[in-house]
């Protein structure tokens, strides 16, 4: 059995939507810099087959600087960078 629940919430669905925008670019940019962090190679407007209009945007973590340097020593080299590749239709997200 599925329950429900609604929270109502003092902004549209809009002003959340651009909230949370805001809020991503903020915490990206807070752990960008030096080299590290996230590069994005990649945003712009697309139309997905399944989602409709949507925002894809392609990012590479640099994550060397996040571990123990042990981690780094043995890791192959390019293995501490993650590609996300992101199509963005909200609510929706692939």
């Amino acid at each position: 059995q599925i329950h429900e629940f609604r929270i109502p919430l003092p902004i549209s669905v809009e002003e959340y939507h651009i909230g949370q925008l805001y809020a991503v670019a903020e915490a990206s940019k807070n752990e960008t810099g030096g080299g590290e962090g996230i590069e994005v190679l990649e945003n712009a407007p697309r139309v997905h087959e399944k989602y409709g209009k949507c925002q894809y945007t392609h990012k590479v973590f640099h994550l060397a600087s996040k571990v123990p340097g042990f981690v780094r020593f043995l890791a192959p080299k390019g293995s501490l960078e993650i590609h996300e590749k992101a199509w963005n239709a909200y609510p929706y997200c692939r």
